[in-house]
């Protein structure tokens, strides 16, 4: 595989360099040129993911020792919330980071050891700072997260500890992503974004573990959607693995928004081609927020060749879904994660076949949110420990 982007939405090719990933015809991220043979040897024996899948990677070399075990993450039956069809669960939050931003993050920083750049960052309000510096720390490169100004004391905890140098800006998130490339140009400093080539390469192993973990493709994928970088990722991967003969079908891709920030989905139901900037409303899914998502074009494009789908949920739900999944499941996700279960239930009267979840994030992640609540007694003896547990155990 060479160092060649295509632009999906306009066919235009260029050479990737980083901070330089979009296209110079209509501006959309460019993704790796697939220059797959018909089949593609799958390394059994490897221990990681990324030796499994090497022959499939922008890389001279893979470098098992810079890994931090990310991958190869369950696959889960959740039974008891399936209407009609299997329903199942991917479950990237049992990455090292505790999301599925580790995927990309160990190919970013392999990919900036393999150029000779000193430095990694990116642009993030969360998962992919701590993500970013957690790996830049483990290949001995210096780190540099840019966050916008009132990010959680919790995002930044997840970050500080590998001790990357962190920035509070102030201003449009928006302007600080397209800017922040002129100063990775300027510095030296490779600005792996959520939209970055690298970075998807990593994402589209998730659909390769999907497919070895089912012995097929999926019929329905459902997947929070921000910038598009995952979406894209995960497309990438079934489509290369029903390339080079491993699956039969693309699965269908369903993008899930939040009511409260929605500009794709919203462009898909009206029917529209490309994308408008809007302006948000509160929501609590902070992950999934972004008004003016740079790969929104591209997102609608594959959902056409697709024939997927875009929805969005509200806050509400989400929350249900969060309750759902702990209670019936024993899985404690984000709510951004808990979208995909949200949006299975609105879209059940539509789809109906194996589905799976991809669920992006550890509720940890967003402790701080309402409705996480359990059962909480208060008991001062023996006695009232009995009667406590009587009305616990016993009740219907």
């Amino acid at each position: 595989m060479t160092d060649l982007l295509e632009c999906l939405v306009c066919g235009q090719q260029f050479v990737f360099r980083p901070n330089e990933i979009f296209c110079p015809g209509c501006g959309q991220p460019g993704v790796f040129k697939n220059s797959i043979p018909d089949k593609v040897s799958i390394n059994q024996e490897a221990t990681s993911a990324i030796g499994k899948f090497a022959s499939f990677l922008p890389l001279k070399q893979v470098r098992p020792e810079l890994s931090l075990g990310e991958g190869q993450t369950p696959l889960l039956s959740l039974t008891s919330l399936e209407e009609g069809g299997r329903l199942l669960a991917k479950l990237e939050s049992a990455n090292p980071t505790l999301s599925f931003k580790d995927r990309g993050s160990v190919l970013v920083v392999q990919k900036t050891l393999e150029l000779g750049w000193p430095a990694v960052g990116t642009v993030s309000t969360g998962n992919m700072a701590s993500s970013t510096a957690a790996y830049a720390a483990r290949a001995g490169l210096k780190c540099v997260l840019l966050v916008k100004k009132g990010t959680s004391a919790g995002a930044l905890v997840s970050s500080s500890v590998f001790s990357p140098l962190i920035i509070e800006v102030e201003g449009d998130y928006g302007e600080l992503f397209r800017e922040s490339y002129e100063l990775g140009k300027e510095f030296d400093l490779y600005l792996a974004n959520s939209v970055d080539p690298v970075r998807l390469e990593g994402y589209k192993l998730t659909a390769f573990e999907l497919c070895l973990q089912l012995g097929r493709a999926p019929d329905y994928v459902y997947v929070p959607v921000s910038s598009g970088g995952h979406f894209i990722g995960l497309h990438k991967g079934f489509s290369e693995m029903h390339r080079a003969g491993y699956i039969e079908k693309v699965p269908t891709l369903v993008g899930v928004q939040a009511a409260g920030c929605a500009p794709i989905a919203r462009a898909f139901e009206e029917g529209r081609e490309t994308i408008s900037k809007i302006q948000p409303s509160k929501t609590i899914a902070h992950s999934i927020t972004n008004p003016d998502p740079p790969a929104g074009d591209l997102v609608l494009k594959l959902v056409r060749i697709n024939k997927g789908w875009l929805t969005a949920v509200s806050d509400e739900d989400m929350l249900g879904a969060q309750k759902q999944l702990a209670r019936s499941e024993g899985l404690f996700v984000q709510p951004e994660s808990a979208s995909t279960l949200a949006a299975y239930f609105k879209l059940r009267h539509r789809f109906d076949g194996t589905s799976v979840l991809v669920m992006t994030g550890q509720g940890l992640k967003a402790a701080h949110q309402p409705g996480l609540e359990g059962l909480s007694y208060q008991a001062s003896g023996l006695g009232d420990l009995k009667e406590v547990f009587r009305s616990f155990i016993y009740r219907k």
